[in-house]
């Protein structure tokens, strides 16, 4: 391992420095009940097995559910503050008899910008939705410290950003900054866009994070509002994100790496970094617990995917399948049932068998881009291409050869079901279970590459399964983005059994507090 920067392993240390947070006076503390909070934490635990989400995204998903119900409930900012709060302490989501009541005040301030600009009207429903998503993550900041988070984002950018050039494809050097900030979040703290839209929101609208100096007067702001929308949407959508993704992620492992290196052993991390051979060691052990880290949870969400999808097909199957079959056909064929019953969560379980660890030459490689990641000379320089456009007779040939890969792969299914006795109404319902599953699995198979940096190798038998498959993923996805808002479990979670179970949970609470103070009167 090359000699360490002095003034980068100071920059890193400092990074990694525990935030000097103040102690709140235990007076002043929110506290839930535990009761009530146990019943919170099961509900939150079954809605999360019905509606599969990564680990990293549950907190705010509830942020962003309870806001959503307490916005139709309430109008009044700091009741709707108050509510989301105590709220996602009883859930577990916040630490309880923690934080102090000030943070319901900073709360109300920002639900309160989002109603004034709300009651304007100016702009879609489906921009008052992305306000709702950015005001999710701008609670949550508040919520939870991530200033190690933003200052390990900002060595890695600063690493980066005179590295990456795209003079052919991105004359603008601005922009091509601008794509390797925004993969530095995506790479190193999987930032979907809701939160890179808040960052680009702050940067673009700096009076947003100031109120007080428009709330008076919020029309103005609001009209602002679409246009940068607008251009936060055609920041995240570049269309040479995801070169930008692959250039930079080898560096943002190599840091999420070391980081969990130094903090391992917090006070041994100045020592560490002047010893680089140590250092290297100290990385492949770090990495190899961490693949066995994400193996692990691949495969507990292989299995929360399974026991959703198992539940989602016999509510199919018993609901819509077997009725309708009887009624057109007056017969169940048991084959199809089986097969369609079966095929979504035996799909899931094959793959989480399947999931790999990576070799020895992956945790070199990130061995040594740790060691150039601190080096005095920096990471090599990368120049990102751009995309060649196909014109013409190539372009119409491609276009036409694609379209035949869907038609020979769902074809050739079809053939299969068409043996197999299925009718079209279980034909239909088999191929959407099937290119759903396919494009879960492949988001969970990509999820186990975390901390893969080594391209693999292109072979025979990828160009195959890539033909094979590559239509079932696409129609997977569209479906998968299509029908995301049409969960019928969620509508019912959401809209009938989670209001009347927070209130009662409220009632609940209210009803201990006052059988704890008739208790302390006999004292």
């Amino acid at each position: 391992m090359v000699a360490i920067a002095r003034d980068l392993a100071e920059q890193l240390l400092s990074a990694l420095r525990p935030a000097n947070l103040q102690e709140v006076p235990e007076g002043s503390r929110i506290h839930v009940h535990a009761a009530v909070s146990r019943f919170a934490i099961l509900y939150e635990q079954i809605r999360n097995a019905v509606d599969y989400k990564d680990d990293h995204l549950l907190r705010r998903s509830a942020i962003k559910r309870i806001l959503n119900r307490q916005l139709i409930l309430e109008h009044d900012p700091t009741a709707i503050a108050t509510g989301l709060v105590r709220e996602l302490i009883g859930a577990g989501y916040l630490p309880n008899n923690e934080l102090p009541e000030s943070l319901i005040d900073d709360t109300a301030i920002r639900v309160k910008k989002y109603l004034i600009i709300a009651r304007i009207r100016v702009g879609s429903e489906s921009h008052f939705e992305w306000l709702r998503n950015l005001l999710a993550v701008e609670l949550e900041e508040i919520f939870v410290d991530a200033t190690r988070d933003k200052a390990l984002v900002t060595f890695l950018y600063e690493r980066l950003a005179d590295r990456i050039h795209a003079p052919a494809a991105i004359p603008n050097p601005q922009e091509v900054q601008l794509q390797v900030y925004i993969a530095c979040y995506r790479t190193f703290l999987k930032a979907d866009d809701d939160v890179l839209g808040f960052k680009l929101l702050r940067a673009y609208l700096p009076e947003w994070m100031r109120p007080q100096e428009w709330m008076d007067d919020p029309t103005r702001i609001a009209e602002r509002l679409i246009g940068v929308q607008h251009r936060i949407r055609q920041g995240l959508r570049h269309p040479l994100a995801l070169r930008f993704l692959r250039v930079v992620k080898p560096w943002a492992v190599a840091l999420s790496i070391l980081r969990d290196s130094l903090l391992d052993k917090p006070d041994e991390a100045p020592i560490l970094l002047e010893k680089p051979e140590t250092l290297t060691a100290v990385v492949a052990r770090i990495t190899k617990r961490k693949y066995t880290e994400v193996k692990g949870r691949i495969r507990r969400g292989a299995i929360r995917a399974t026991f959703y999808l198992f539940i989602t097909k016999m509510v199919v199957a018993f609901v819509m399948e077997v009725p309708l079959e009887y009624l057109w056909y007056q017969t169940v064929s048991i084959t199809a049932l089986t097969i369609n019953l079966l095929l979504p969560p035996g799909m899931m379980i094959f793959v989480s068998l399947f999931i790999h660890v990576p070799g020895k030459d992956n945790t070199q490689r990130i061995q040594e881009n740790v060691s150039v990641l601190l080096s005095e000379e920096g990471i090599p320089a990368r120049e990102i291409r751009p995309i060649q456009k196909r014109r013409g007779a190539a372009h119409v040939l491609f276009s036409t050869a694609y379209f035949l890969m869907f038609v020979v792969t769902f074809g050739l299914i079809g053939i299969l079901l068409d043996a197999l006795h299925f009718t079209w109404l279980s034909a239909s319902i088999f191929y959407f279970f099937l290119c759903v599953v396919s494009f879960f699995a492949f988001r969970l198979r990509q999820n186990a590459r975390e901390y893969i940096v080594i391209q693999g190798r292109d072979r025979l038998s990828n160009v195959f399964f890539d033909f094979i498959s590559l239509p079932i993923l696409r129609a997977g996805q569209w479906l998968s983005q299509s029908i995301s808002r049409l969960n019928v479990f969620m509508f019912i979670l959401d809209f009938i059994i989670e209001a009347p179970f927070k209130i009662f949970l409220g009632v609940l609470e209210e009803w201990l507090a006052f059988m704890k103070e008739k208790r302390e009167e006999l004292e």
